[in-house]
Formats: C-alpha cells, sequence, structure tokens
C-alpha cells in the first residue's frame, strides 16, 4: 500500500503524460491489490450505454450513475494538497535549475577564453577532390569581398 501512495505522489507531482503512462501501466502490472479493484470486462461492459437504451437524454446521466457500481473501498482520485504542493515544487526547481544554468552561462560567455572572434579564419584551404553521386564533379569556390565566408558548390559533370 505505501507503494501505491508513492506511485499517487509521483502521478501529481510530474504532470508529464509520457511519464504518468508509463507510471500507471508498470503499477498495475505489479500490484496486486490495485489488480484486484480493477473492473473485470464484464463489469466494465454493464457501465456502458447502448443508443438503443439511451431513451430520454434529460434523465441519462441519472441512469449512469445509477448503474456505476464501484467496488468496495474505491475512492474517486482527488487533488490532494500535497501533490498541489510537490507539483509546485517541481515547478519551482525547474525555474531554479534554469536560472543557475542561465547565470553560469552569462558569466562564462564574459570571460576572455570564450571569445568566438579570438580563433582566427584559416588562411587558406585546398579542396583535393569531389565526388557527387559517386563521379567526378566540377567544384566552385566563392568567398564575397570583406567576408571570412566561403560558398563551396559541386555539380556533376557533364
Amino acid at each position: 500500500m505505501a507503494f501505491c501512495k508513492t506511485v499517487e505522489y509521483l502521478y501529481e507531482a510530474l504532470p508529464l503524460r509520457p511519464f504518468q503512462d508509463w507510471l500507471i501501466r508498470v503499477h498495475m502490472e505489479r500490484c496486486p491489490s490495485c489488480q484486484a479493484r480493477l473492473l473485470s470486462r464484464e463489469e466494465a461492459r454493464g457501465l456502458l450505454v447502448a443508443p438503443v437504451q439511451m431513451g430520454d437524454p434529460q434523465s441519462l446521466w441519472r441512469r449512469i450513475a445509477s448503474a456505476e457500481e464501484r467496488p468496495a473501498g474505491f475512492v474517486d482520485p482527488a487533488p490532494t494538497p500535497i501533490g498541489m504542493m510537490g507539483r509546485w515544487a517541481a515547478v519551482v526547481a525547474m525555474c531554479l535549475v534554469v536560472a543557475v544554468t542561465g547565470f553560469w552561462l552569462l558569466r562564462e560567455v564574459e570571460r576572455p577564453g570564450f571569445n568566438v572572434s579570438a580563433a582566427g579564419p584559416a588562411g587558406r584551404f585546398e579542396i583535393a577532390y569531389v565526388n557527387v553521386g559517386g563521379a567526378p564533379a566540377q567544384t566552385f569556390v566563392y568567398q564575397p569581398q570583406g567576408s571570412d565566408t566561403v560558398f563551396v558548390w559541386a555539380q556533376k559533370t557533364p
């Protein structure tokens, strides 16, 4: 039962749908007390309403509520203050991690060793051989005037 409470706490604390789906699936596969509380297929089928049984729409919800029989000891999960507190704690912790990481990165950027322009451009480069689709290609190199950017264009030879 303590394991069930831990699973409920984790479910409420982490609002990530894939994690919640995985957590419920794994818990239901391993917990015999929760498996015993599950409805059988016949019980679940009895809760479904066929179109011919619907009749008057005004009283539909009353009939669904009266047909709904739950096993003894079943309690609807309601948001608990502990679960909400856990969600808030997770949000605050995530904000704190993002803020600390951001301040650390800003501090590192201002140091002299992090300067992007400290590494000068290569003075020269050489293209020895270019293949396009397994065949030799014709290569064009273009460098705009006053720029360190170099464009290389390769195309199949005719």
